[in-house]
C-alpha cells in the first residue's frame, strides 16, 4: 500500500470500514443507507424514481420532518395574523382507520398552507376520552377504563406523529383528565346558577344494551340505539337537562356567520326549526287539589294569554302525565289515562285543569293530537281561539269560555293592564312577567326542540357536581371544590338503571355546602357530548388552573377558522357546540357568539363490502369467488353481493391506515384521501381505481421536470444561463409559462381559501406538471420564469405531500445558478407561499405584419420591443409565411406602428 499517496490512503481507509459496516447489515438496509448516503452526503440527485427511491427518501424525511416540528421554537405572540385549524378530535379507540387519517390529512394540509402564507396557526389535538366503549372494554378486560384509555392514546398518539401530522402536542389534553373536566363541571354549575341546567323525571330511551340513557337525538328513525343497534325501550328516570331550547333564536339570528358549502347551516336551521312560541310552565288541579307539577305547556302567541281556553294534551304524553299524577297522589286519574286508548274525537279529562297564572282561569285538559303535524314535540299546547281555528272549534264544540283578546287593528283586548298595546308591545312585556312569576325565562322558542337530557347511568363520565341536601334540594358544588373526581371502581358489573358510583358510600355520602346537614352526591354522569360541546375553548388556554380559558386569550384565537369533522356530527354535535359556545359569551367569559367561521363536513370513508346475498351475513372479501359472472361464496356458490358501506371491523370491509401506508407510502396515502373526491364527498375505497396511477403519473412528471432542470442547468456555463432577454421565437413558449403558472397559483390559492376543494388542487398541480414536462431543453436551460414555476409547483404540493415535496426541493437546492429569489437555505415547508407574476413582462401583444399594406401573418411581442429590434426584425424576415410573400424583392422600408400594433414592410418594384 506504500505507493499511495496520502489522500488516497484516506480513501481506502474509509472504504475499509465502510465495508467492516456492511457486513454488519442486511442487505436491504445496505441499500436503503447507501442510496441516502450518495443523495444527501454526496449531493447528487437520484435521476429515477423509483419504487426503491420512494421508499428511500419517505423513510429519511419521516424522521427528518418529525425531528424538525418537534424542534421548533413555538412563540406567544409574533405578530402574524392567526389561523386556528381545528379537526374533530378522536375517540381513543386503540388504532387509527382510515376516516382519522382523511379528516387529519385535510387538516394537517390546511395547517401547512397558511403556515406558508404568513399565518401563526395553531392546530391542537386531543382526544375524547369518556364513554361506553372504554367502560364495556374495561369491563370485558377487567381493566381500570384510565389504564384502557392511556393506553389507547399512547399508541393513537404515536401513529399520528408517524404520519408527520402538525399537531400542536403542547395543547394536548383528554376530556377523562380531572384538570379538564373539572372545568366542565364548573360550566354545569354556572347554567346551573342560570336555570339552564334542572332535573325532572321523564320518560327517557333505554339502551339495554349499553344499560344508559339515550338522548332522542340519539335514537335513530328505526327507534334503534345510535351506539348499540338494540331496540331503545322506555323507562321512567329522574333526569338532568340543559334547556337548549332557549337559545333557538340566538342559534339562528348567528348562523350566517358561518362559512359553509355542504348544507349544515340548512341542517341547523331545520334541527332548531322556527321560533314560533314559548313554554310556559302551568300548575295542575285534579279532583280540585293543585298538585306541584310543573306542567309545561307551549304558547304559540304569549301575548294572548288571556284568551285561552283550554290545553291539549298530545296522546303519547299521557303516560308521562300519568306517572307525574301517580307520584302526587292522583291515583284516580293515572289509572284512568293508562287505561285509555287512542281517541278518535278530543276527550275532555273530568276533574283535570290547569291554572292561567295570568288570571288564574282554570283552563279544561282535552286528549288530542289535532296539534301534532303542526307541533311534534310539545307536551301540551294552550288554546287560544281568538287566534287558532283548531282551538275556536274545540272550545265552541265543549261550550268553554273565552275572552276575544285581539282587535281588528291587532291592539290587545280584555288583557289586563296590557289592553291597548300592540301584539308584539304586549309580547315582550309578558314574557318579561312570565320571567318575574318563574314560569319561563322571558325567551320564545321552537316547538321542534326538546331540551338536552345529558344524564347517563355509567361510571366513565364526568361527574355531575350536584349534592342533594333533604334541606335545600339539589346545591352545586362550590367552585373551590372542584373537580369531583371520579372514585376508583373495582368492579364495573351490567347495571340495571343505577350508576355504579351509586355503590361507592364512601364517596356518595357527603355534607351540603350550603348548611352541613348529610347530603349524598348526584351519581349520574354527563352524556360525552358535554365534554366535546367547549373543547375547541380549552385548546387556547390548555394548562390554565384558574378559569376554563383566559378571556384575552380566547377572543384573541377564537372563532375557530376552520373546523374539519365528518358530516354525521355536523348537526347534533355542532348544536350542543354552538349553544355552550353562546352561554360562555352570556357569562362573559369571552366574545365570539359563533364558534366556527368555516365548517368543512367530510364524507366518511365506505369499504368494499360482501354480503351473503340469502342471509344477509358479512364475509370477507377472500372468502368469495369472483371469477364468475356473478360473486360467490367460495365454499357453498350461494351469490354474494358486493357494495361499499362505512368501513367497520363487523362489516369485514376495512382497511389498516399502517397497511397502506408500508405498501404505497406516506405521499400516495396522503394523495389518495385528498384526491379520492372533494373534502365533503364519501370515498368509496378502491385501490383499483385510477387513483393510484394518476397520483404516481403526477409524482413522475414532477420528478422528471426537476430532473430536466437540473441536466440542463448543468450543461452550460454560468454566463450563458440567463443572458439577457430570450430569443423571440422562445417569447410565446415563456408566456404560457407564466399564464400558466398564474393560473394555478390563483385556481390552487382559491381552492385553499375558498371552495376547500383540495381534489380539485391537485388538479391544478397535475395540469401544470404536464405542461412542464413538455417545455423544450432551451427553455430549461436558460428561463427564470421555468425555474419559477417549478419551484412554485413544488411549494403548492408541500403542504399535500411533504415528504415527496422535501426531497424536491433538496434537488433544487443543488442546482447550480439559480435565477429565482427563494429562501435557498431553508426547507421547502418555509417557503413562502407563491405569489402570481404581475410585471407583464412577458405579455404579449399581437402585431399585424403587413407587406405591402396586405395582412400576411402576425406575431406576439413584448410591450417594450426597442432593444430587441434588430432580433425581431430578423426573425420576421426569415418566417416562411413572410419570405412566400416577399417574392425575393428587396425592402425598401421595415417600420414598427407601436400605436396600432402593425408591422409594416414595403419592398421595391417587383422584378
Amino acid at each position: 500500500m506504500g505507493f499511495f499517496e496520502k489522500s488516497d490512503r484516506h480513501i481506502m481507509t474509509v472504504l475499509r470500514n465502510f465495508v467492516t459496516k456492511y457486513r454488519q447489515l442486511s442487505r436491504s438496509n445496505f441499500l436503503n443507507i447507501f442510496v441516502r448516503h450518495i443523495t444527501n452526503e454526496t449531493k447528487s440527485w437520484e435521476r429515477k424514481y423509483k419504487k426503491v427511491t420512494r421508499i428511500d427518501l419517505e423513510k429519511y424525511w419521516n424522521k427528518k420532518l418529525k425531528e424538525n416540528w418537534e424542534s421548533r421554537t413555538v412563540s406567544a405572540d409574533d405578530g402574524k395574523p392567526k389561523f386556528y385549524c381545528l379537526s374533530m378530535f378522536p375517540y381513543p379507540s386503540g388504532r387509527l382507520h382510515m376516516g382519522h387519517v382523511r379528516v387529519y390529512t385535510i387538516s394537517d394540509t390546511f395547517a401547512n398552507f397558511y403556515r406558508m402564507n404568513g399565518y401563526k396557526v395553531m392546530h391542537p389535538m386531543g382526544w375524547d376520552a369518556f364513554g361506553l366503549p372504554a367502560e364495556n372494554a374495561a369491563r370485558d378486560r377487567k381493566l381500570d377504563p384510565t389504564e384502557w384509555t392511556k393506553s389507547n392514546i399512547s399508541y393513537m398518539k404515536q401513529q399520528l406523529k408517524d404520519l408527520n401530522l402538525t399537531f400542536d402536542w403542547e395543547r394536548e389534553f383528554s376530556t377523562c383528565e380531572s384538570d379538564y373536566y373539572k372545568w366542565t363541571q364548573y360550566i354545569f354549575t354556572k347554567l346551573f346558577e342560570s336555570g339552564l341546567a334542572y332535573q325532572k323525571d321523564a320518560l327517557v330511551n333505554w339502551d339495554p344494551i349499553d344499560q344508559t340513557v339515550l338522548a332522542d337525538e340519539q335514537v335513530d328513525e328505526n327507534g334503534c340505539s345510535w351506539r348499540s343497534g338494540a331496540v331503545v325501550e322506555q323507562k321512567y328516570l329522574k333526569q338532568w337537562f340543559f334547556k337548549t331550547s332557549e337559545y333557538a333564536e340566538s342559534l339562528l339570528d348567528t348562523l350566517d356567520e358561518i362559512d359553509e358549502d355542504v348544507g349544515i347551516k340548512s341542517m341547523q336551521r331545520n334541527w332548531i326549526g322556527k321560533v314560533n312560541g314559548c313554554y310556559m310552565n302551568f300548575s295542575l288541579i285534579v279532583d280540585g287539589i293543585e298538585r306541584p307539577i310543573s306542567f309545561p305547556v307551549f304558547c304559540t302567541n304569549p301575548e294572548a294569554v288571556f284568551g285561552a281556553s283550554h290545553v291539549v294534551l298530545q296522546f303519547k304524553y299521557k303516560n308521562e302525565l300519568a306517572h307525574q299524577l301517580g307520584r302526587y297522589g292522583a291515583e284516580n286519574m293515572k289509572t284512568k289515562l293508562l287505561s285509555m286508548s287512542f281517541p278518535d274525537d278530543p276527550i275532555v279529562l273530568s276533574n283535570c285543569f290547569v291554572k292561567n297564572p295570568f288570571n288564574d282561569a282554570k283552563l279544561k285538559v282535552i286528549l288530542s293530537d289535532d296539534y301534532l303535524s303542526k307541533h311534534d314535540r310539545p307536551t301540551a299546547i294552550l288554546c287560544i281561539p281568538d287566534i287558532d281555528e283548531i282551538a275556536k272549534n274545540i272550545a265552541d264544540k265543549f261550550n268553554f269560555e273565552y275572552n276575544n283578546v285581539v282587535s281588528s287593528n291587532g291592539l290587545l283586548l280584555n288583557s289586563k293592564d296590557f289592553t291597548g298595546l300592540s301584539q308584539n308591545e304586549a309580547r315582550l312585556k309578558i314574557l318579561e312577567q312570565c320571567k318575574q312569576l318563574g314560569i319561563n325565562s322571558g325567551k320564545m322558542t321552537s316547538s321542534k326542540l326538546c331540551d338536552w337530557l345529558i344524564s347517563r347511568q355509567r361510571y366513565w363520565g364526568t361527574p355531575i357536581p350536584i349534592i342533594h341536601c333533604p334541606v335545600h334540594g339539589p346545591v352545586p358544588v362550590p367552585s373551590k371544590d372542584l373537580p369531583v373526581k371520579l372514585p376508583h371502581i373495582e368492579d364495573l358489573s351490567m347495571n340495571t338503571g343505577v350508576s355504579p358510583l351509586a355503590s361507592v358510600q364512601s364517596w356518595v355520602n357527603t355534607t351540603c355546602p350550603k348548611c352541613g346537614a348529610q347530603s349524598h352526591r348526584e351519581t349520574d354522569t354527563m352524556d360525552t357530548f358535554v365534554d366535546s360541546s367547549w373543547y375547541f375553548l380549552r385548546y387556547t388556554d390548555p394548562h390554565n388552573t384558574k378559569l376554563p380559558f383566559s378571556k384575552d386569550i380566547a377572543d384573541k384565537m377564537m372563532p375557530v377558522d376552520l373546523y374539519i369533522g365528518g358530516k354525521e356530527h355536523a348537526t347534533l354535535h355542532l348544536y350542543y357546540a354552538r349553544f355552550f359556545n353562546q352561554f360562555l359569551v352570556d357569562q362573559n367569559l369571552h366574545s365570539h357568539r359563533e364558534p366556527f367561521k368555516k365548517i368543512l363536513a367530510q364524507g366518511i370513508i365506505k369499504g368494499q363490502t360482501h354480503q351473503v346475498k340469502s342471509t344477509g351475513k358479512y364475509i370477507h372479501v377472500s372468502e368469495v369467488d369472483k371469477s364468475r359472472d356473478v360473486p360467490v361464496l367460495r365454499e357453498t356458490n350461494e351469490p354474494v353481493e358486493v357494495s361499499f358501506q362505512k368501513m367497520s371491523k363487523s362489516k369485514l370491509n376495512g382497511v389498516d391506515p399502517e397497511d397502506f401506508v408500508n405498501e404505497w407510502g406516506y405521499s400516495i396515502t396522503r394523495l389518495y384521501v385528498l384526491y379520492a373526491a372533494a373534502p365533503f364527498e364519501d370515498i368509496h375505497w378502491d385501490v383499483k381505481t385510477d387513483v393510484i396511477p394518476g397520483v404516481m403519473r403526477w409524482q413522475l412528471k414532477l420528478w422528471t421536470c426537476v430532473t430536466k432542470l437540473l441536466d440542463a442547468r448543468n450543461k452550460i456555463p454560468e454566463n450563458e444561463v440567463n443572458s439577457g432577454n430570450p430569443p423571440i421565437q422562445l417569447l410565446h413558449e415563456i408566456e404560457n409559462i407564466v399564464r400558466d403558472t398564474n393560473k394555478a397559483i390563483n385556481d390552487i390559492t382559491n381552492h385553499y381559501k375558498k371552495d376547500c376543494v383540495l381534489s380539485a388542487a391537485i388538479t391544478c398541480l397535475m395540469t401544470l406538471a404536464k405542461l412542464l414536462f413538455n417545455v423544450p431543453e432551451d427553455i430549461v436551460q436558460t428561463s427564470p420564469e421555468f425555474e419559477k414555476a417549478v419551484c412554485a409547483l413544488i411549494i403548492m404540493s408541500a403542504p399535500m405531500v411533504p415528504h415527496f415535496a422535501s426531497e424536491l426541493w433538496s434537488g433544487m437546492q443543488l442546482m447550480p445558478y439559480k435565477l429565482t429569489n427563494h429562501k435557498w437555505e431553508s426547507d421547502v415547508l418555509s417557503q413562502n407561499w407563491p405569489q402570481p407574476d404581475t410585471s407583464n413582462k412577458f405579455q404579449l401583444i399581437e402585431y399585424k405584419i403587413k407587406v405591402n399594406e396586405e395582412t400576411c401573418h402576425s406575431i406576439r411581442l413584448p410591450e417594450d420591443i426597442d432593444c430587441g429590434l434588430t432580433e425581431v426584425k430578423s426573425s420576421i424576415l426569415r418566417h416562411k409565411k413572410v419570405k412566400r410573400r416577399l417574392k425575393g424583392n428587396q425592402i425598401e422600408n421595415f417600420q414598427f406602428d407601436k400605436k396600432n400594433f402593425v408591422i409594416h414592410i414595403s419592398t421595391t418594384t417587383e422584378k
